[in-house]
């Protein structure tokens, strides 16, 4: 048990539990316990009992501690170096400043899941929308797709905006509720065809997530408060699975900064996916 996890669970008020006999130890299988029954009684004594147990609970609290320190390092650099703000959030981790801010292009992924389970005929606008971010068919789609719809796309993945879906592109969204619609994607039903799009994003949108080989994902972006808002989501390559992360960065320097924000956090997510919980779906 590190000083970290100790610490964690007492603030939490957990009482760690402890063993008397090596028997009662899940983790030790028979064929230790067999070897420690015939050692000498002094040297069995020399085993100090109780032991603590590293419960699945405890490495999964000592992981978030780790994944926030590695997290609150990677955006205070980016914003060290570039000014504004930024969020990343992954695995129910978030540091930085996690805001609820426009949606922007990012919303044409629940809304083409949507229009797609409408009716296929949507599919060549879904595609432009989601592959190239194109304004006007998503606007065809917004048309005739009833808010709920793609409202109820966003809740049964688990997420949730901060205002109402039927205010479009302008929905107000944070970035730890975009990681959770990441993270509940492939729960949604008719999800398949929008994620094989979401790896097909043209060349000239490929900053940030999109330098991450194997990425599906979608950004979003416009001019905002004066600078320049960037935004993305989506599933990312690791060793045990797809990584479902959301990353946002403000610039006051206009889009060149925001756009090197978000790749910044990228990169310094890519180098962290090994110690990185895969998606829930």
């Amino acid at each position: 048990m590190s000083s970290k996890a100790a610490a964690l669970a007492l603030s939490a008020g957990l009482a760690l539990p402890t063993y008397t006999a090596i028997e009662q130890i899940p983790v030790v299988g028979q064929p230790i316990v067999q070897a420690y029954n015939q050692l000498p009684p002094q040297v069995q004594r020399a085993i100090h009992l109780p032991l603590p147990l590293t419960s699945p609970e405890r490495q999964e609290a000592e992981r978030r501690v780790d994944t926030q320190a590695a997290l609150d390092r990677l955006v205070a650099d980016v914003v060290a170096r570039h000014g504004g703000r930024a969020a990343v959030s992954v695995g129910g981790v978030t540091a930085g400043d996690n805001r609820p801010e426009p949606a922007f292009s990012t919303m044409k992924v629940p809304l083409a899941i949507a229009a797609l389970r409408q009716s296929q005929a949507f599919y060549p606008d879904a595609e432009a929308a989601v592959t190239r971010s194109d304004n006007a068919a998503a606007y065809r789609m917004f048309a005739q797709v009833p808010s709920q719809a793609y409202g109820s796309v966003i809740a049964e993945a688990g997420s949730r905006t901060t205002n109402s879906a039927a205010y479009q592109m302008s929905t107000m969204w944070t970035t730890s509720d975009q990681a959770a619609f990441a993270a509940g994607l492939r729960c949604v039903r008719g999800h398949e065809p929008v994620l094989e799009m979401m790896g097909r994003i043209v060349d000239y949108q490929r900053w940030g997530l999109g330098r991450v080989p194997g990425a599906r994902f979608k950004g979003g972006w416009n001019y905002y408060q004066n600078g320049h808002l960037a935004r993305q989501f989506g599933l990312i390559p690791g060793p045990n699975g797809d990584v479902a992360v959301a990353i946002t960065a403000y610039s006051p320097n206009g889009h060149e900064g925001s756009y090197a924000m978000l790749s910044e956090l990228a990169n310094g997510l890519a180098g962290m996916r090994a110690d990185l919980s895969p998606s829930r779906c």
